[in-house]
C-alpha cells in the first residue's frame, strides 16, 4: 500500500518541501485576504474541484485526499506535494423596492485568488502516512456601493449605504493516517484556523448614539482550533468507502476597530465559528480507466456561532447572526484516463441554499445563495513525477427575496430586497511526486 523511502531521502524531501511550503504559506496568508464569496469553500485544488469535490472515498491527489477525508492518504503510494490556485469571479446584485422607488446595484468584486497546498508523506513503516494541508477553508466577500436609486442602499441612516464585507479563514491541518490492514485505514489530526473579519456597516455590535453603525475591521488575525477524523475502506469488486468528521472551528471572539458617531474609537466584537462538516462517500473503479465518485455531506451552519444565531435586531440595534440553515450537499465526479499522460474529469455539486427568503435583508453582506455547481477539468502528466492540473467551475445564478427590515418596526410593509449571486472559478495547479 505504501512506498518506502530511506531516512536520508526522507530528510532531504522534508527540508525541500518545508521550504516550498513556507514560501507558499506566506503567499497564501496574504492572498487569502481576498477569498471571495462562499462560506465553506466547496473544493481544494483543481483535481478536487474538477470532480465536484467528490473525494471522501476517491484519493486522486494530495489535496483531494486531505481536504475531505485524510484517512484516504493511506492509499497513496508516493510522496506528493500539490499546489493549487483558484481565481474566483463573482457577480452579486442587490435589488430593492419601497414606496414607488426601486433600484438594482451590482457589486464590484473583481477577481480573487484562493490558494491551497497539500503534502502527503508515506514513511518507512507502511502503516503510517503523514499529511499536511494549508487551505483557504472558508470566506465571504462583497462590495456594493451606496445608491440613491436603491431604497436598501440609500445613504445611512435612511438605508444601509455602502455594503462591504470580507471574512477569510485559513486552516492548517497536520494529520496522521494509520493502516489497520491492507484495506482499512483511520486518520486524525488538529485543525489550526486563522480568521480575519471586516464588515461595513458592522451590525453585529450595538448601533452608535445617532442610530448609524460603525464600520469594523479586525486589527489582527484571530485564532481557532478543531479536529478532523476519518476512515477509509477498500471493498470488493472495485468499491471504496469513506467517512470523515470535521469539527467546528471554535474561534476566539473577533475584536474589531470601529468609531462612534463623534469619531472617537470604539471596540466592536463578534462571535463567528466555522460549522461542523460530516462527509460520507463511495467510489468505484471497476471499469478500466474510469473512476466514479459520490459524496454526501452535512454542513451544520445552524449550530455555529454567528452563522446560526438569529437574524433579528436586539434592543441596542445589534444583530446576533445571519440565521443560516444547516445544509445537505451532494457531490458527484467522474474521471476518465484518456492516455498514459492525459486525464479528463467532470463533476456536479448540489448544496441547499442556507438563506431563507425572509432573511434576505440580513444577508446583503453574506449572499451565499448558490445551489448548483458544474465543474470540469483535466491533468497532463509532464513526466512520471510532475503533472499540471486545470479546472473550471460555474456556480449557477440563484436569488432570495424578502422584506426590508427596520430596527424599530420590523418588516417594512410593501418593501422587498433581493440578493442575486452567480460565480465562476478558474483553477490551476501542479502535482509533484517526489
Amino acid at each position: 500500500m505504501h512506498g518506502r523511502i530511506s531516512t536520508q531521502v526522507a530528510r532531504k524531501v522534508f527540508h525541500a518541501c518545508m521550504m516550498k511550503l513556507g514560501f507558499i504559506f506566506f503567499s497564501s496568508f496574504i492572498a487569502s485576504t481576498a477569498c471571495g464569496q462562499g462560506a465553506i469553500i466547496s473544493a481544494a485544488g483543481p483535481v478536487n474541484r474538477s470532480m465536484g469535490s467528490a473525494s471522501t472515498a476517491a484519493p486522486l491527489s494530495a489535496l483531494s485526499a486531505l481536504y475531505n477525508n485524510p484517512a484516504t492518504i493511506s492509499g497513496m503510494e508516493r510522496n506528493e506535494l500539490e499546489v493549487g490556485l483558484d481565481l474566483l469571479f463573482s457577480d452579486h446584485t442587490i435589488e430593492s423596492e419601497f414606496g414607488g422607488l426601486s433600484g438594482s446595484t451590482d457589486s464590484d468584486n473583481g477577481a480573487f485568488p484562493i490558494p491551497n497546498v497539500g503534502w502527503v508523506l508515506p514513511t518507512e513503516d507502511p502503516r503510517f502516512t503523514f499529511g499536511l494541508s494549508i487551505t483557504s477553508m472558508a470566506g465571504l466577500k462583497t462590495n456594493v456601493p451606496s445608491d440613491t436609486t436603491n431604497p436598501a442602499l440609500l445613504p445611512a441612516p435612511t438605508g444601509l449605504g455602502m455594503v462591504s464585507s470580507e471574512a477569510t479563514f485559513l486552516q492548517i491541518s497536520p494529520v496522521i493516517s494509520y493502516a489497520l490492514g491492507p484495506k482499512l485505514s483511520i486518520a486524525a489530526g488538529p485543525n489550526i484556523t486563522l480568521g480575519q473579519l471586516a464588515i461595513d456597516p458592522f451590525v453585529f455590535d450595538s448601533a452608535n448614539a445617532n442610530g448609524t453603525y460603525s464600520s469594523g475591521r479586525a486589527s489582527q488575525y484571530h485564532w481557532g482550533g478543531g479536529f478532523t477524523v476519518g476512515a477509509y475502506m477498500i471493498g470488493e469488486g472495485g468499491w471504496h468507502y469513506g467517512v470523515s468528521l470535521k469539527s467546528p472551528a471554535w474561534m476566539e471572539t473577533f475584536k474589531l476597530q470601529g468609531v462612534t458617531d463623534t469619531g472617537t474609537p470604539r471596540t466592536l466584537e463578534a462571535d463567528l465559528d466555522l460549522p461542523l462538516i460530516l462527509s460520507a462517500g463511495t467510489a468505484y473503479n471497476g471499469f478500466e480507466n474510469w473512476i466514479i465518485a459520490a459524496d454526501f455531506r452535512w454542513i451544520d451552519y445552524a449550530n455555529a456561532d454567528g452563522f446560526g444565531d438569529p437574524a433579528t435586531f436586539r434592543a441596542d440595534g445589534s444583530v446576533p447572526g445571519v440565521d443560516f440553515d444547516s445544509v445537505f450537499v451532494l457531490a458527484l465526479g467522474v474521471q476518465r484516463q484518456l492516455t498514459d499522460r492525459l486525464y479528463f474529469r467532470t463533476g456536479y455539486t448540489y448544496n441547499e441554499n442556507p438563506i431563507d427568503d425572509e432573511n434576505s435583508f440580513f444577508n446583503v453582506a453574506s449572499p451565499l445563495v448558490y445551489e448548483h455547481i458544474y465543474s470540469l477539468g483535466g491533468t497532463l502528466a509532464v513526466n512520471k513525477n510532475v503533472a499540471v492540473n486545470v479546472a473550471y467551475s460555474h456556480y449557477f445564478e440563484n436569488e432570495v427575496t424578502g422584506p426590508i427590515i427596520n430596527p424599530t418596526i420590523g418588516a417594512v410593509p410593501g418593501s422587498s430586497i433581493t440578493n442575486r449571486l452567480s460565480a465562476d472559478f478558474i483553477s490551476f495547479g501542479v502535482l509533484m511526486k517526489l
